[in-house]
């Protein structure tokens, strides 16, 4: 099973690098998602998740700061074709839970670890 199977293709739920993180937190709670692509004229420049949310309350930040200056700019991504034992392994080693699917530069979804760890157990693969 590849990303490409288990891909959930729609509306990327997205923000602007300037955009407030409260503005970013409401769309995560309104599109129950654990993330938001930070993207820059069409560009993935970032991802901003609940552990950059907690981390922005703990450190005192105003809910009005832009994104950028919580969001993980070391972006790990996958291909539509890469394996999920591969992605997995990916999210394991980088300790993350969202991992960008990119193909050409153009970002076509998001997986989350529940994603992968879900499609794998279902899988008659699964030890």
């Amino acid at each position: 099973m590849r990303a490409a199977d288990i891909l959930r293709r729609g509306r990327l739920v997205s923000a602007s690098p300037g955009e407030p993180i409260k503005s970013a937190a409401v769309k995560m709670h309104r599109e129950n998602v654990g993330s938001v692509l930070v993207m820059e004229r069409g560009k993935l420049v970032g991802i901003f998740t609940e552990r950059d949310l907690v981390r922005a309350v703990a450190e005192n930040a105003s809910l009005d700061a832009p994104v950028e200056r919580y969001m993980s700019r070391d972006l790990v991504t996958a291909r539509p074709d890469e394996p999920l034992p591969l992605i997995a392994s990916k999210m394991i080693e980088r300790g993350i839970r969202h991992i960008p699917v990119v193909e050409e530069g153009r970002v076509l979804g998001v997986l989350s670890i529940r994603d992968v760890l879900r499609a794998m157990a279902a899988s008659e693969s699964w030890p």
